[in-house]
């Protein structure tokens, strides 16, 4: 049984944690299940936003305690990290815009995945943080540079050193997510930024995530070590260039009208 629940609607896949008896808590089971449902968002056509949600009363209240005993048990912690490093490459990786919808706790594992989404809306009593210094844990490198990248070094230092929990409202004041809004308004709200994503044409939004990705890889990397990346959005920003969407949108523009995109 999948541990990752899957729904499509017209351009928008949903994708929900599954887990609520375990506060949707990340075990190596649910890591498998969650690529395996982004690999295939990832190819079915139509498909230009995802949701990543959580079922019951809390986003992911982090890792699966048991499994992380067992693994310092095994010795085998590498790769336990590495399967969930696995998994925040696939949504980093997805070809579109991935859109985090946070309420309740998102701690430890369930923070880093919302921070690796492209986009994050929260619910202003949403709690985020990460614990790992309270659990003797060193998080590893990429989800580190990943923190740093959305609120800076010092208030990392913040969250991984002295524990700091966030509200969604300070979330959103910090820049680790896009917006927080009341918590019965979330779902709606969410759908409002998702929407608005699938009536963009579908070969510039993926282009400029590619792009985002390239950029923000130059922040740590050189042009050569990062060259395959930007490569590929030049590559994507000349497709998308020479598309009849960018005909259609300019001709939309001009007699003020929606655009109707096909992806082409």
């Amino acid at each position: 049984m999948s541990l990752i629940r899957v729904e499509r609607a017209e351009h928008l896949a949903s994708v929900t944690l599954a887990r609520p008896e375990q506060r949707n808590a990340v075990s190596t089971a649910m890591l498998g299940d969650l690529r395996s449902a982004l690999g295939d968002q990832a190819v079915e056509r139509g498909v230009r936003v995802v949701v990543l949600a959580g079922e019951g009363a809390d986003f992911c209240a982090g890792a699966d305690i048991a499994e992380l005993v067992e693994a310092r048990r095994t010795l085998a912690g590498f790769e336990y990290g590495a399967t969930f490093e696995r998994a925040l490459e696939a949504i980093a990786e997805h070809p579109v815009p991935i859109i985090a919808r946070v309420h309740g706790s998102a701690l430890g594992a369930g923070c880093q995945l919302a921070v690796a989404c492209d986009l994050a809306v929260a619910a202003e009593d949403a709690r985020f943080g990460i614990p790992s210094a309270r659990l003797g844990i060193v998080v590893n490198y990429e989800n580190i540079e990943r923190l740093v990248l959305a609120v800076g070094p010092k208030r990392a230092g913040e969250m991984l050193y002295a524990g700091r929990v966030l509200s969604g409202i300070e979330a959103a004041e910090w820049g680790l997510v896009n917006r927080a809004v009341p918590a019965d308004q979330l779902e709606a709200v969410t759908a409002e930024v998702a929407d608005a994503i699938t009536r963009g044409a579908p070969l510039s939004v993926r282009g400029s995530k590619r792009g985002i990705s390239a950029a923000v890889g130059n922040l740590h990397l050189d042009r050569a070590s990062n060259g395959q990346r930007v490569a590929d959005f030049d590559m994507m920003a000349a497709e998308a260039f020479a598309s009849e969407d960018l005909g259609e949108g300019i001709e939309a523009f001009r007699e003020r009208r929606p655009p109707r995109f096909r992806g082409a």
